[in-house]
């Protein structure tokens, strides 16, 4: 470790390839003490284990927080290695600050794990690794997610490193990387969503638990960057800047929601550490109660690098200069903790934590107060203060005032319709997810249209449906605003989901969103018809008719109430017909576009395959509702039972202990699954014994139209080994989820498509 450091630091301050590869040297070193099972140290007496599987002793690398932190270690010095010669445009002093930018990241995490000390010697056995994590897709998924990561804080880097010292040529570098960055976190994301489908006993590949959201939101940011040199009109510099910063601030915070064990209690992704008490009822006061824990550091330099991303995109705003020694403020934080401990910041008031932060943003004011502003509009920032003294939600204060400086710093406040969007989607949003009062909401909601109420009468944009012109200016505009906005949307009501998942709102929310960047392929494709697509937009209104009509055909659950006394298939028919409609225009699309030049050809694959995989989740996942009983089924020997158009007959129980590849016993259940009175497949959900735990073994049926899963628990297990006739089983009918593994294939293919073989990053 501390050769790893030395080099880490050397590197920093002055960058080279040559030495940079032994920053991953802990991490390998790591990987093979688990491996080889070199079981005189903690983790891997505490984790691993010789009776495991190779690849399930290598994956138990990642089974605590010190490996999962060398591993992203690893991976930025390899993107350091990879990208040390100038990107496009880069010169000197630009090259120069990334590579010390993302060696410094490297070097703070390594510190970070030398708080946690991962080579300490062991003291005792522990409970081995997490039953949920003895799969082959754990071997890969963390991995792959990690680079993701890795590569979103590479977009983050270019981007500081160029708004200080030289932004030319910023888009093509940023593209550059954002093409890697949405492959592998559309892969990661997708064999995340294969593990909980094939493992986890959800009945599903998704269920809006915090860790997965959390690693949605970067993605979606990643499909707003690629997406910003569509929109009409050049985009400005400092946007393509601030979606790289947020790709990256997103990034810390999804890592921050999976290792701030206890904040999101809810998660089933919480296998690494406990929290005790009475929490406070806000993320933030959550996250500076664990500054007590030896693992405090860790998540107080993400907490730290999400609001000094926030920081230093409004200095850059502002226009005025600031401390590049405020880039240094994380491996200096890491460092406090090696010299104290994890828990040095024990009892550091939780307001300087938000300011240094800030720092950047704060100089940068400082040194603005000579030129001069419209004082007046500094009222709209005032007001989110003045709220968060009401609602005390830290976070929500700062995501608020970033919109809020937005909005006042564009130089036509009356064009900046998008800040304003963000921030009363960003109080619908914590209205609608109950974080706060709906008085409290509105008032924030006033405070972002208020540009319009004083503006001028002869101030406002002139514009009509009918003309072509407006018509693709929408088309254009949906995919960077509508997909925006769904991320403002998912991220609050994650923040509000520590106690208990909101499914009901991630889907309802979501729909008029998802169903918005449907319709503009729709639009596009029938652009040149501008009397067509009038009558599409008019007609527009017919989709909440049919779907409150008919919403309910749907089947399955689809008249199961979902929230605001609408029900599964009402919601999901918002979105369903969009979506349909979709599926042909983005066939024209592709053949319109094989001979122009002008948007990427395997694009319109990946929106091809977005189209299909949306269509296939509100199939499959938002008209199921998995938490009623309505799915149980029990089932007696030798009988068979009827449920959802299939017969069920419980013919035999199978039992072993010997042979096993992971566990101490299996039990299983032998069902014959009939329809139309003819055998259709024959299936074994059952359950694996690990010492005191049990995974649940799911099996499921394919057929044409959809997977039938079948999932047994433990207590039905002991029921079997007791002699039980019965036995209960949990069963899903999922139509449709063929198209979301369909639609995720396409997607990684056609990205990989477009990211290979690129002679200039914007082809």
């Amino acid at each position: 470790m501390p050769l790893a450091v030395f080099i880490a630091a050397w590197v920093t301050y002055r960058p080279d390839a040559r030495v940079t590869w032994i920053i991953a040297i802990p991490f390998f070193v790591l990987a093979a003490m688990f491996t080889l099972n070199f079981d005189s140290i903690h983790l891997v007496a505490w984790y691993g284990g010789e009776e495991l599987p190779i690849r399930y002793r290598f994956a138990a690398t990642w089974a605590a927080r010190e490996g999962p932190i060398l591993l992203w270690a690893a991976w930025m010095a390899l993107l350091s290695i990879i990208w040390r010669k100038p990107l496009s445009g880069e010169n000197k002093e630009t090259h120069l600050l990334r590579l010390r930018l993302m060696n410094g990241f490297a070097l703070t995490l390594l510190l970070v794990a030398w708080i946690l000390r991962p080579f300490k010697p062991a003291e005792g056995s522990g409970p081995g690794l997490n039953e949920l994590l003895q799969t082959d897709l754990m071997v890969i998924h963390p991995p792959l997610i990690f680079l993701a990561y890795s590569l979103c804080l590479t977009l983050a880097f270019i981007a500081i490193s160029s708004i200080l010292t030289n932004s030319d040529g910023i888009k093509e570098r940023l593209i550059h990387v954002a093409r890697p960055s949405f492959f592998f976190a559309t892969l990661g994301i997708g064999l995340g969503g294969l593990w909980a489908y094939l493992i986890l006993d959800w009945g599903g590949y998704w269920a809006w638990d915090p860790v997965e959201t959390g690693s949605l939101l970067p993605w979606i940011c990643l499909v707003v960057l690629l997406h910003l040199r569509t929109r009409p009109g050049k985009t400005p510099d400092h946007i393509w800047a601030g979606i790289a910063m947020a790709s990256a601030a997103l990034a810390l915070f999804a890592t921050m929601v999976t290792r701030a064990g206890g904040v999101w209690a809810v998660s089933v992704h919480t296998f690494v550490v406990d929290s005790s008490g009475s929490p406070p009822s806000d993320v933030f006061g959550r996250i500076m109660v664990l500054l007590s824990d030896i693992s405090g550091i860790e998540v107080v330099v993400y907490l730290l690098g999400i609001i000094q991303l926030m920081g230093i995109f409004l200095a850059s705003r502002l226009g005025t200069s600031f401390s590049i020694w405020w880039l240094a403020l994380l491996p200096v934080t890491a460092a406090v903790g090696v010299m104290g401990g994890g828990d040095v910041l024990d009892g550091f008031p939780p307001t300087f934590v938000v300011l240094l932060g800030l720092g950047p943003f704060i100089e940068s004011g400082i040194k603005s107060l000579s030129t001069g502003h419209d004082w007046k509009w500094f009222a709209i920032p005032a007001v989110m203060v003045v709220l968060r003294f009401i609602h005390g939600m830290v976070l929500f204060e700062l995501l608020s005032l970033l919109f809020a400086f937005g909005l006042i710093f564009e130089k036509e406040r009356l064009k900046a319709w998008g800040w304003a969007s963000a921030g009363i989607v960003l109080f619908l949003g914590a209205a609608w997810s109950g974080m706060l009062d709906i008085w409290i909401c509105g008032i924030g909601m006033v405070a972002f249209i208020t540009p319009w109420f004083l503006a001028p009468d002869g101030d406002e944009a002139k514009f009509s449906f009918q003309e072509r012109k407006f018509q693709q200016r929408i088309a254009l505009w949906t995919p960077v605003v509508a997909v925006g906005l769904y991320l403002i949307l998912t991220l609050v009501i994650l923040i509000s989901s520590i106690d208990s998942i909101q499914f009901a709102a991630h889907e309802l929310y979501g729909a008029p969103f998802i169903a918005a960047v449907m319709i503009a392929f729709v639009m596009w494709s029938i652009r040149d018809k501008p009397k067509r697509v009038f009558a599409f937009l008019v007609s527009l209104p017919l989709i909440f008719v049919i779907a409150w009509l008919f919403g309910n055909s749907l089947g399955y659950d689809s008249t199961d109430i979902l929230g605001a006394s609408l029900s599964r298939g009402q919601i999901g028919m918002v979105v369903l017909l969009p979506a349909l409609m979709a599926v042909p225009a983005t066939f024209s699309l592709m053949r319109e576009n094989s001979e122009k030049k002008k948007i990427p050809f395997f694009a319109h694959f990946i929106h091809l395959g977005l189209v299909l995989l949306v269509i296939g989740h509100i199939m499959s996942t938002t008209i199921i509702d998995r938490g009623t009983y309505e799915h149980s089924v029990t089932l007696i020997k030798d009988e068979k039972v009827e449920w959802g158009g299939y017969e069920f007959e419980f013919v035999d129980v199978v039992t072993e202990t010997e042979g096993l590849e992971v566990g101490d016993g299996y039990l299983g259940a032998v069902i014959n699954v009939y329809e139309d009175g003819e055998l259709i497949d024959t299936v074994e959900p059952g359950v694996i014994r690990f010492d005191s735990r049990a995974r649940s073994e799911v099996d499921r049926v394919t057929t044409w139209h959809g997977d039938i899963v079948l999932i047994m628990d433990g207590t039905q297990a002991r029921s079997l080994m007791e002699g039980s006739d019965l036995v209960r089983i949990m069963v899903y009918d999922l139509p449709g989820i063929h198209l979301v593994w369909g639609g995720w294939s396409l997607m990684l293919l056609a990205s990989l498509a477009i990211w290979a073989h690129r002679r200039h990053p914007t082809d």
